[in-house]
């Protein structure tokens, strides 16, 4: 993989280690080596470093002892803090977006579960997740609230590559989907109090089942 451009070497960069660590290629805990990965994507080690530096912002990235990065290991303090955060930003970005929905957004979220439920259906997890990240990322347009939508996107994502690293996840894609459509429901027809329940309904069942895998990775991801 050859990337030309200063500025789309470091969003290369960015996006293949993005791939890599929310794919699972690289374990949590793992180091990361400027070198290595530089001579992977035929690049210098200054646009690697930048993306490193970006992933660390977001906490997908840490620094050692010895000033060098590696993926960072997921606690169950982190995943209980974003949950909780999840709630309380979803609950405030699914209630803002269901006050201006338009005909063309609310074709556009049910063809979103619509492509859930496909892919669940077909344990496609790669499909599944762009399905899942294109409702959200709508939901948050629709919202207009930048700030929120970068800190949803950011922690989202710092915990959900664990949620979709699981084993026999099948009905459990099946059962998020129903959940997506229950959530998407409520905005449609504008029922703000069943918005909130239906996003802790949604985020609870992935904290439950996030902690059980640390639980029981615990001799891989190490004790907290």
């Amino acid at each position: 993989m050859t990337l030309a451009g200063a500025g789309s070497r470091v969003d290369g960069a960015y996006e293949w280690l993005l791939e890599e660590i929310t794919g699972f290629r690289i374990r949590s805990g793992s180091p990361l080596s400027e070198s290595r990965i530089a001579g992977q994507l035929g690049i210098s080690r200054t646009p690697v470093r930048e993306a490193l530096q970006r992933l660390e912002k977001e906490g997908l990235v840490k620094r050692t002892d010895n000033a060098r990065f590696a993926v960072s290991q997921l606690t169950t303090t982190e995943v209980n803090d974003a949950c909780d955060l999840l709630e309380v930003l979803d609950t405030y970005v699914c209630r803002k977006a269901a006050s201006t929905l338009t005909e063309a957004d609310i074709a556009l979220l049910r063809q979103s579960i619509d492509e859930m439920t496909r892919a669940a259906a077909a344990d496609d997890r790669v499909s599944w997740s762009a399905a899942d990240l294109a409702f959200h990322r709508l939901v948050n347009s629709i919202a207009g609230n930048q700030l929120v939508a970068e800190t949803v996107k950011e922690t989202r994502r710092r915990i959900q590559r664990f949620w979709l690293r699981a084993t026999s996840l099948q009905q459990r894609l099946q059962a998020c989907s129903r959940e997506h459509l229950v959530l998407a429901e409520a905005m449609i027809a504008q029922d703000y109090e069943a918005i909130e329940p239906a996003v802790k309904e949604h985020i609870g069942h992935m904290r439950q089942r996030i902690l059980e895998m640390l639980a029981s990775a615990a001799a891989i991801l190490g004790d907290e």
